[in-house]
């Protein structure tokens, strides 16, 4: 996200909290429909993580970053955006639709687990630039829970190529 937050870099960890809060473990509160519950429901209901359907769009629909300034989720969305350029370690699916495919897959199952995105330095190697997947981990060391845990990529972005130079006719 580094490079396609740019000064707008505080709000990184705003963005991760704010999608860790919408996939957290359920409460377990009698009537109260938060966190994974309410994934799942709004899930069964409306299917807001399809096949086909871009990652971000369901992320815009969910509300997830809206609290922040318009630019900052611009950029945020951009970054989301990038994702389908970006290999997976899922085969045969590019960052994106292995997101799209793990979280479809998670909250249709019988038990679905909580999901917890942590991000990693995508600049320490080559093969760390992609979205890693893993189906059943322990990322929280203070709580004894079993996630589906989607790991981001988060550095600075590849250097584009220099436009031209135009020459100056005098």
């Amino acid at each position: 996200m580094g490079a396609y937050m740019q000064e707008h870099d505080v709000h990184v960890g705003s963005f991760q909290e704010s999608l860790n809060r919408r996939f957290a473990p359920s409460l377990g509160a009698k009537g109260h429909l938060g966190g994974l519950d309410e994934m799942v429901a709004l899930q069964k209901e409306f299917g807001v993580f399809k096949d086909g359907r871009r990652f971000g769009t369901s992320l815009a629909v969910l509300g997830v970053g809206s609290a922040l300034d318009a630019e900052a989720q611009r950029r945020f969305h951009l970054y989301l955006a990038s994702l389908r350029k970006l290999k997976s370690n899922v085969a045969g699916k590019n960052g994106d639709a292995a997101i799209v495919a793990a979280l479809a897959q998670n909250l249709a199952s019988k038990k679905p687990l909580p999901v917890y995105f942590p991000l990693h330095d995508c600049r320490t190697s080559a093969d760390q630039n992609r979205v890693l997947i893993t189906a059943k981990a322990r990322p929280v060391f203070y709580i004894a829970q079993d996630y589906l845990v989607i790991s981001l990529p988060v550095g600075t972005a590849p250097t584009a190529p220099a436009a031209p130079k135009r020459k100056n006719k005098a």
